[in-house]
């Protein structure tokens, strides 16, 4: 059946026109270039890729140089800030190279002044406690104290009965008539420091025509009595 009349026949996007559009059969194509123009334009669209993967290629090869060239300067500056810290630091150390020694010192001084006084007591608050629980009439004569020393332990023999203790006080007094002599020895105990008060003796002494009593009396003192001034501060 052949066409209608006036068919107009459009041309095919290479250019060749569709005869089959008139009612004739398709022609086999044929590629009438010679092998040497084929192959020119095949090498020709290679060289394209290769010259576009070289471009590639060296784009980023110049990536990877700048990156690199950024990171080692960056390392370097690191590097720089880090040594300048050390030297700043070793400058402001031998400022205060001396710190450690001074410290030392001190501490030394303060166990020194520790030791010496670890044993201290406030003598003239304990004698006027003595004197003010003596009772009226009696004079204290003599008074003489046993305490240890800071190096040395307390040399004070303890009955078996005896409160724990560091050292003893004893003292003479002299009276025209004997005292309550149990009275005075609960009174001696009331001191804080004081424990297991006695007397030793109690007995008639005559001089230049006066006869009075001595009293010889021994108290034990403990560690209360301790003034403890420069012990450290404990928390409670």
């Amino acid at each position: 059946m052949s066409p209608a009349k006036g068919a107009v026949l459009e041309a095919a996007p290479d250019g060749r026109v569709d005869v089959a559009g008139l009612g004739a059969f398709p022609m086999a194509q044929v590629n009438l270039l010679p092998p040497e123009v084929r192959s020119r334009r095949a090498v020709g669209r290679l060289k394209v890729r290769l010259v576009v993967a070289l471009l590639v290629t060296l784009l980023v090869a110049a990536l990877g140089f700048v990156y690199a060239a950024f990171t080692d300067k960056q390392a370097t500056d690191d590097l720089a800030f880090a040594q300048s810290e050390v030297q700043r630091l070793q400058q402001e150390q031998a400022q205060y190279a001396e710190v450690p020694q001074v410290k030392s010192a001190i501490t030394a001084v303060e166990s020194a002044r520790l030791l010496g006084t670890s044993t201290e007591v406030l003598w003239p608050a304990y004698v006027r406690a003595i004197q003010a629980v003596t009772p009226a009439g009696v004079t204290i004569q003599d008074l003489d104290t046993e305490m240890p020393s800071p190096i040395m332990g307390s040399a004070v023999t303890q009955g078996p009965l005896d409160e724990a203790s560091v050292g003893a006080i004893s003292f003479t007094g002299q009276a025209l008539t004997l005292p309550d002599l149990s009275a005075w020895m609960d009174a001696l105990e009331r001191v804080p420091g004081f424990v297991d008060a006695s007397y030793t003796t109690a007995e008639l002494t005559s001089a230049e025509g006066v006869v009075y009593y001595t009293i010889t009396t021994t108290v034990h003192v403990t560690q209360d009595a301790f003034a403890d001034r420069h012990a450290p501060e404990t928390s409670e």
